[in-house]
């Protein structure tokens, strides 16, 4: 048998459809700007129109109405509005990660055409870095600081993060590269090796602990531990490690960050993991001994993760090649 003929009815609805769809596509190719996808950004990042609008020097009501009209040309609902503050819909989200990969793709096409500028044959580039505590107050500060001494004409936008929170942001085109530690999930990423430093117990002085040269965990569970959020790596370490020697974690507090902790431990919460350099910073002032922690993972292989290398501009690529000598 034949298949039956499409109905006028049902022709015309195609039609309908066919052309709303150009439409709107035509009118998201005039209408969408850069501004307004930039904004759009901040206010998820911020997840406040308010602090959005601070943040690109632009009123709050001018934020509040480009987003307005950015939904209805778009016909969806891009975000949920509540008394504490916005969050992106299942549009929102989708239209988040469309802008972040225009905006990448735009300061890609501006580095790499300052390459063949007749005025300037430097390398130029802006470049969105991620890193964990440790790379952030410890390696990446001084090796930052030589790599745009070399290159002057990169600029760099470095925020902190969790390693957690360092890989997904490489992933989801939020950042351009990222310092992380532990066993992360990096499938769909390239990995290099980035630089070693070591973890410590941070006690305070005069703690039954102060006098010995070196310790093992089994022995900190004795005491109780100032613990650190849960997504820290560190924290993960040192659960799993509990966990395997069949022992429970004594605490009383928990904090984020390592500064942090040594205060806590400093105030008598407990003993702490922190890495070696941020326990000398701060010993003599805040009168704390630093005890060499005898485990494998004591040691600590930070790596760097970015998204394909051939993608990347020529400023991204130079900064992890310089950063993983």
């Amino acid at each position: 048998m034949s298949e039956p003929s499409e109905t006028p009815n049902k022709r015309e609805s195609d039609l309908s459809i066919t052309r709303r769809y150009a439409e709107l596509r035509s009118s998201l190719i005039s209408r969408i700007d850069l501004i307004t996808l930039k904004l759009f950004i901040a206010i998820v990042e911020e997840a406040s129109i308010a602090k959005a609008a601070d943040r690109e020097h632009l009123a709050a009501s001018a934020v509040s109405k480009r987003i307005a009209d950015l939904e209805h040309m778009l016909r969806v609902q891009l975000l949920d509005r509540q008394r504490r503050g916005v969050s992106p819909t299942p549009a929102g989200t989708a239209l988040m990660r469309h802008a972040r990969i225009i905006l990448d793709n735009l300061d890609q096409m501006e580095g790499e055409i300052a390459e063949y500028s007749s005025q300037s044959h430097a390398v130029r580039g802006h470049i969105r870095a991620r890193a964990n505590e440790s790379a952030l107050f410890g390696f990446f500060p001084d090796a930052l600081s030589r790599f745009l001494n070399e290159y002057p004409q990169v600029s760099v936008d470095l925020m902190p993060d969790t390693s957690t929170g360092v890989v997904r942001a490489v992933r989801e085109n939020a950042a351009d590269v990222g310092i992380y530690w532990g066993d992360q999930p990096t499938d769909g990423l390239e990995i290099f090796p980035c630089y070693v430093d070591r973890l410590v117990v941070a006690v305070p002085d005069g703690h039954a602990l102060s006098t010995r040269r070196t310790v093992r965990f089994a022995d900190l569970l004795d005491y109780e531990l100032v613990e650190q959020e849960p997504f820290s790596s560190i924290q993960a370490v040192i659960e799993r490690t509990a966990a395997e020697s069949g022992h429970r974690i004594k605490t009383r507090v928990r904090v984020a960050g390592f500064d942090a902790v040594c205060r806590m431990v400093q105030a008598g919460f407990g003993v702490g993991i922190v890495p070696d350099y941020f326990v000398a910073a701060r010993a003599s002032s805040m009168h704390l001994v630093e005890v060499a922690l005898d485990e494998p993972w004591a040691n600590r292989l930070h790596k760097i993760c970015m998204r394909s290398r051939s993608t990347n501009p020529t400023a991204t690529r130079l900064l992890v090649d310089y950063l993983s000598r």
